[in-house]
């Protein structure tokens, strides 16, 4: 049964970027591929993908290709770069004077990223004057390979608050519990150590809201109750013990 817009589906993918005859994975939700492609970082997450669709956030090839696939289905696709990264714009090719940017502390070399605008584009070249910034996407107009698998349709109301809340706190284990309408999150004490806690919190609540459409939300904080050591432990019984002989005696003394 094919896809459709709304549902929640766990995906693997792995990009790969054709030039010059050759293919070159960029991108991948497998840890073992990273590996083997030698661009695997210890500050990615590695697995299960959690897509909505028709409401995430994907290239336009994939989101047209996932609405034809079954969950367990994989296929690999080949899309064109204005389904994919998009048409290089040589009108994105900005001129800016050297000394422009060197007002604002930028280093003026070929290959310096440069935030302007709210676009970050890369220095291409620089001239006595000039230097010239390149805003396209870096694959535009690249032909890429998709390798995608449907792993699981998400059915439960559980599992997509807890999605939800994954795309918020994706480090931190997660719980979701569905109840008379009401969904209730539950997060461990190390969300505390977040600055923007109460952004994601609002984000996440719209997103609940948005989605699932509960009748109430509710988040829970818990702290961890920590035990102490066995040997402590031991030690604090047999002290105890010890007490308890030496009252003993103390009232056997007493009575006599």
């Amino acid at each position: 049964m094919p896809l459709k817009e709304g549902d929640f589906v766990l995906i693997h993918y792995t990009i790969k970027v054709v030039e010059d005859g050759e293919e070159k994975v960029i991108d991948t939700t497998r840890e073992e591929v990273a590996r083997e492609a030698g661009i695997y970082s210890e500050n990615e997450i590695y697995g299960e993908y959690p897509v909505i669709i028709g409401r995430s956030r994907l290239l336009e090839g994939i989101e047209e290709v996932l609405k034809e696939m079954e969950e367990g289905e994989r296929r690999e696709i080949e899309l064109p770069p204005e389904k994919a990264y998009g048409l290089r714009d040589e009108r994105l090719v900005v001129r800016v004077p050297r000394n422009r940017l060197a007002k604002m502390g930028v280093p003026v070399r070929v290959g310096e990223v440069v935030e302007a605008g709210g676009r970050r584009g890369v220095i291409v070249r620089v001239t006595e004057r000039f230097a010239y910034i390149d805003f396209n996407h870096p694959l535009a107009g690249k032909k890429i390979k998709v390798d995608l698998e449907i792993v699981k349709r998400v059915d439960s109301e559980e599992e997509k608050a807890r999605l939800l809340a994954r795309r918020f706190f994706p480090r931190i284990p997660v719980e979701a519990r569905v109840s008379d309408g009401k969904i209730e999150v539950v997060l461990p004490g190390d969300v505390l150590g977040y600055n923007d806690l109460d952004a994601r919190l609002r984000l996440l609540l719209n997103d609940i809201v948005g989605y699932l459409n509960p009748k109430r939300v509710e988040f829970v904080i818990y702290a961890e109750r920590r035990e102490e050591p066995k040997e402590k432990a031991e030690e604090g019984v047999e002290e105890k013990s010890q007490e308890s002989e030496a009252s003993k005696e103390e009232e056997g003394e007493t009575e006599s």
